[in-house]
């Protein structure tokens, strides 16, 4: 995973693979000013949502406002 990039953490609690978006209830990150919430986010890549499931834990990053990577915690 690679370290230059800023992650937040949070539970996946729905997918919608057709639309390529998960909401996340995510932890609050200081860095990139995001509050604590659960929030739809957008995946850069469709591929990037094959692999999750509602429920897990997982830890991601953003690139102009889209999901950039997306990978257990």
């Amino acid at each position: 995973m690679p370290t230059d990039k800023i992650f937040i953490v949070g539970v996946v609690t729905a997918i919608d693979a057709a639309s390529d978006r998960v909401t996340i209830a995510c932890e609050a990150n200081e860095t990139l000013n995001l509050p604590a919430g659960t929030r739809p986010f957008v995946a850069a890549k469709s591929a990037l949502l094959k692999d999750v499931t509602v429920g897990e834990k997982v830890r991601f990053s953003l690139e102009s406002q889209q999901i950039s990577v997306l990978a257990p915690f």
